[in-house]
């Protein structure tokens, strides 16, 4: 199974739509004054073998230059970096659900599947996402468990300072859940002091919604 391959055969699809293909990271993007739109793909395991799952992803300039500034031992790159991804099989709206067992790699009709989702809901669904209050909504419907993973830190980061900017009243409950987390998770020391120095200069920073 391989990812080139499966990003070439979608080329001209998402180039029709506005996506260029970053061909150093298999990704593509759209680019907008304030962020980038981003669809990616990923090898996958599950009950029935390996398989391919698409990522939306949405980058918030604020939210990365906000924190590399103030958090540089960060381990990502800040021109390549997403605030927040989901993939095809989380999205909320039911018509995911229902074109789940299509989106598997042995499906004849995976190809014409895929486009049919993106152009009924992917596209619709990313261009609501570049706007970062309607981003942060999004993000507060989520489930606890669904910030539980292995880049828990860099989400807590970004998490917290989508919500600070845009949706303050929601700060101070994201705050708790994530500092929750990271103590749980038995981070380092030194991981949980740059958390809590990051989030005493969140606490002080004017959102961009005030």
């Amino acid at each position: 199974m391989n990812i080139k391959k499966e990003i070439i055969k979608y080329s001209k699809f998402f180039e029709e739509h506005g996506f260029k293909l970053n061909t150093s990271l298999l990704r593509f993007e759209k680019v907008f004054p304030h962020g980038k739109q981003v669809i990616y793909a990923n090898i996958t395991d599950g009950d029935n073998g390996k398989s391919i799952e698409y990522h939306l992803g949405i980058r918030i300039n604020t939210v990365e230059e906000l924190i590399i500034k103030q958090v540089p031992m960060v381990s990502f790159n800040p021109e390549q970096s997403i605030t927040f991804s989901q993939s095809l099989n989380k999205l909320r709206d039911s018509s995911t659900k229902k074109i789940k067992s299509l989106l598997k790699m042995n499906d004849p009709t995976n190809i014409h599947s895929k486009k049919d989702f993106f152009l009924n809901e992917g596209f619709k669904w990313l261009d609501q996402m570049i706007n970062p209050s309607r981003l942060q909504q999004e993000i507060s419907k989520l489930k606890e468990d669904s910030f539980e993973s292995h880049n828990l830190v860099e989400k807590a980061f970004k998490v917290t300072a989508l919500s600070k900017l845009y949706n303050p009243n929601y700060y101070p409950i994201l705050r708790q859940s994530f500092l929750e987390k990271i103590n749980c998770n038995e981070m380092t020391p030194f991981t949980i002091a740059s958390f809590l120095q990051f989030l005493n200069y969140l606490d002080n920073l004017k959102s961009e919604a005030a």
